[in-house]
């Protein structure tokens, strides 16, 4: 299971990521991470309600304690090595929308990454870091 090392990984950059905000902008102090934006690979293999369950019990005792994950499936850019035919999908089903063939070529679409973070500031009600 991937997702406990992968929310683990989250969780501290999250923290470090507010951790340097804090140190930037002692004036304007992020006190709690309210939410954590993500955008997921097609072909991550990354089960999101594994994921979000490792996250809450990680986060539990830090700033990060019961914020709200959001993961956003971003669409695989592809290419047809037949038709030459550019696409993303979306969906896994690896065929050309072109020309029918399976001979498709893509790169990345595994990973996870951190998009940015909503935290709720002292100065106002939620800031957002990036």
């Amino acid at each position: 299971m991937h997702e406990l090392s992968l929310a683990q990984g989250l969780l501290s950059t999250a923290l470090a990521a507010v951790e340097r905000h804090n140190a930037d902008n002692p004036e304007n102090r992020a006190l709690r991470i309210q939410e954590i934006e993500c955008e997921l690979g097609l072909i991550s293999c990354v089960e999101p309600q594994t994921l979000t369950g490792c996250f809450e019990l990680f986060a539990e005792g830090t700033p990060a304690e019961g914020a709200a994950l959001t993961l956003r499936t971003v669409p695989l850019g592809c290419a047809c090595s037949v038709c030459g035919h550019t696409f993303k999908l979306t969906q896994r089903r690896f065929v050309c929308p072109q020309c029918g063939s399976e001979e498709i070529h893509f790169n990345g679409g595994h990973g996870l990454m951190l998009v940015a973070l909503r935290v709720e500031s002292e100065e106002q009600d939620h800031a957002r870091i990036h």
